[in-house]
Parts: structure tokens; C-alpha cells; sequence
């Protein structure tokens, strides 16, 4: 008789207003005796994304992220009408260390579609995130922040990463002439925005860019 593996779900789900707007987070904690537990995963999903996402997409990320290297992983869901909201992220991050009492941590931020864009033009303000990943960002928005948050980028990698069946690919190229020894730009043959058919490769991105380059 076959078994059948049920992923587990997150260790803890809370959910706080931004702009009179509930934001959820799907949080996975750490291996906190390990020094790679000082490191939290933030991903921030795509408009009108969910802690989930389709087919569970963004709890299998954490779950292997966490697999792998016993991080603590966040899951924010994106609803509309918040703003950009990733201070409001870092805050429900910070308050989750100061309860366990971890004094020093990096963030690892992951933003999918507008979640990348929202990261992008939070960086400079918020320097507690070390790397980064933007998976799909469409830049067809604000060109001069846009081209001001490249340029500027002061934390440690800037990984920007596009299909090429995404709608947004021509301005990706545009753009991936400020790649620098930072802010590095990898385009993906026969993917489309939402990486159908290619789940795998998607759930393994923050793996590959964030923790092996």
C-alpha cells in the first residue's frame, strides 16, 4: 500500500493590518542553535498572492529553504490596497526576533512580480536586507526609481530573474545594462511570468541565488 507524503504547513500563521488592510504571514521558524538561523528568508508574494500561493508554490520555497538550511522563513501574502508594504514586513520580522530573543540577523528578501517591485523600492531605506531575489518584477513603472534603486543598491547581491515569455522580458533586457559585480540580471528560455510548468525550478530560485552563488 502506498504512503502518501503530506507537507507540513506552517509552524505559525499570524495576520496584521497595513493600511486597514490584513496582511498574513505564514511563518516557518529556524533551527535557532545553528548560525544559518540568524538568517530569515522574507517572500513576499505576487498581487493578490496568498501565504500559499497556487498549488502551495510558496510553502514548498519555505519548506525547502528550511530543509536545507534551517532558516526562518516568512511568507507574506500581497493584498491590494496596502501600499508598498515591506517596512511593515521587516517590522512583524523584528518583533518575532526581540520574542526570541535573537539580538543580530540578516534578511534574505524574495519577491515575486509586484512583490519584487515593492522590495526594489524599499532596499535603500531598510538595510537589514543583506541579498536579494526578484522573480518576474515587472518594470514598466516609475523608470527613473526604478533605475535609481539599481544603481544604488548597497547590500550584498541583487539577483533580478525574467523569462523570456514574460511580458515585461523587453524591458527586463533594457534594464540589465546596469548589471554590475551587485545587481545581476538572468533571463530564463521558454518561461512565462508565473513559471508554468516549471514549479520545480521555480521553488528552488531563492535556493540557487541566495544561498549557492
Amino acid at each position: 500500500m502506498s504512503t502518501v507524503n503530506i507537507m507540513p504547513d506552517f509552524d505559525l500563521k499570524v495576520s496584521a493590518l497595513c493600511n486597514s488592510v490584513q496582511i498574513d504571514y505564514g511563518i516557518i521558524n529556524g533551527k535557532f542553535n545553528q548560525e544559518s538561523s540568524h538568517i530569515i528568508v522574507f517572500i513576499k508574494a505576487g498581487l493578490t498572492g496568498s501565504i500559499y500561493g497556487y498549488e502551495n508554490k510558496y510553502l514548498k520555497m519555505a519548506r525547502n529553504l528550511f530543509g536545507r538550511y534551517g532558516v526562518t522563513v516568512f511568507v507574506v501574502s500581497n493584498p491590494e490596497g496596502t501600499g508598498n508594504s515591506i517596512g511593515h514586513g521587516l517590522q512583524i520580522i523584528e518583533n518575532y526576533c526581540k520574542a526570541r530573543h535573537i539580538e543580530q540577523y540578516g534578511v534574505y528578501f524574495v519577491g515575486i512580480s509586484n512583490g519584487g517591485v515593492q522590495g526594489l523600492f524599499a532596499f535603500e531605506q531598510y538595510p537589514v536586507i543583506q541579498k536579494a531575489l526578484l522573480i518576474g518584477a515587472p518594470l514598466n513603472d516609475r523608470p527613473d526609481l526604478i533605475q535609481k534603486a539599481l544603481v544604488n543598491f548597497k547590500g550584498e547581491k541583487l539577483y533580478l530573474v525574467c523569462g523570456n515569455k514574460d511580458p515585461c522580458f523587453g524591458l527586463f533586457k533594457l534594464y540589465s545594462e546596469l548589471e554590475s559585480e551587485k545587481v545581476i540580471f538572468t533571463a530564463y528560455m521558454k518561461v512565462d511570468h508565473v513559471f508554468s510548468g516549471n514549479t520545480e525550478l521555480f521553488i528552488k530560485l531563492p535556493e540557487k541565488y541566495l544561498f549557492t552563488i
